[in-house]
């Protein structure tokens, strides 16, 4: 690997450890989860990408005050230093995204993008995750979503309450789903990201599903915290 990617991945661990370390001392929402391609699309990109590891959401107040959320997707059976990264910083009274950024390092490549969002009601998916759980939509909700260096207009949809199974116990969580286009005529966004909120007080994500066109990936919550039991 070359000495910039090395650069990068140095920071992007240091980042890490830093998070978590906050995350012991209580000041983060830490939830674990275990990650699989999904489907046919999986199946082949699974060819190429890895296909299963561990992920990390983690939610707090940072020392400025702002609110910050990261959704980290790492790799496992594969290269240890690859990594998928979404994360934004939020404005506590508002709930509007003031910062977002995302980056992936995978096969000796890095790629970061970042963005100071002024527009308001303008989420990413780090964002976009924690203003659903602090609001979830009863009828489909307009959003615009920054992804990749880009703004489109999406559409949060909610599509009812499923089961799903959690460290062996059965859980009821509603189903959302942020999907474009949401206008007519305006760019399209080729994701989704489709959310499973458990029934409790913190509408703990159970299940979180990205697609990004090649491939879709399944998170699901390795063990639900004490406040959701």
């Amino acid at each position: 690997m070359k000495a910039p990617y090395r650069s990068s991945l140095a920071l992007c661990v240091l980042c890490a450890c830093a998070s978590a370390a906050s995350a012991d001392q209580g000041s983060y929402e830490v939830l674990r989860y275990r990650w699989r391609l999904l489907g046919l699309r999986g199946a082949l990109a699974g060819l190429f990408l890895p296909g299963q590891g561990e992920g990390s959401l983690l939610t707090g107040a940072a020392d400025d005050g702002r609110l910050r959320s990261e959704l980290v997707i790492t790799a496992r059976g594969g290269r240890e230093d690859e990594f998928w990264r979404y994360g934004a910083e939020l404005d506590p009274a508002s709930g509007g995204t003031l910062r977002a950024w995302s980056s992936y390092l995978f096969r000796g490549e890095h790629k970061s993008r970042e963005a100071v969002l002024a527009e308001q009601g303008v989420v990413d998916i780090a964002s976009g995750i924690y203003l659903i759980r602090q609001d979830p939509p009863t009828a489909p909700r307009p959003m615009r979503i920054w992804s990749d260096g880009r703004l489109y207009s999406v559409v949060v949809v909610p599509l009812g309450t499923e089961e799903r199974k959690i460290g062996g116990r059965t859980v009821r969580a509603g189903h959302y789903s942020i999907r474009g286009p949401g206008r007519p005529g305006e760019r399209q966004w080729k994701g989704r990201l489709d959310l499973w909120l458990a029934d409790d007080e913190a509408s703990t994500p159970v299940e979180i599903r990205v697609e990004r066109g090649w491939a879709a990936v399944k998170l699901e919550l390795t063990e639900l915290p004490a406040s959701g039991r």
